[in-house]
């Protein structure tokens, strides 16, 4: 499954999300891959996120644009996902 949303992820709640992400009880699906390119707030640079069942990568990639618009991407990538569950667990993490 992939998400794409415009606004900026709060650093807190964005890293307990991806936490929560290794620890989904069964009934919500198994993630075997995530990438993202993530907009996080009071950073000005894109955020490269990339995992693989519990091994996981970040990176800063190049600045955002002085007028270009703050865009969340992650794709991911697993078995019986639970997309409703993960998708409202994201948006939570966006700055309101």
């Amino acid at each position: 499954m992939s998400l794409v949303r415009e606004g900026e992820l709060l650093p807190s709640k964005l890293s307990a999300f991806m936490q929560s992400l290794g620890q989904l009880p069964p009934e919500k699906g198994t993630i075997f891959r995530i990438k993202g390119i993530l907009a996080v707030k009071n950073h000005p640079y894109k955020h490269v996120f990339h995992a693989v069942m519990d091994v996981s990568d970040e990176a800063d990639a190049e600045r955002w644009g002085p007028d270009e618009k703050r865009i969340t991407k992650i794709v991911f990538i697993g078995k019986a996902l639970d997309k409703a569950f993960i998708r409202e667990a994201l948006e939570e993490c966006f700055a309101k």
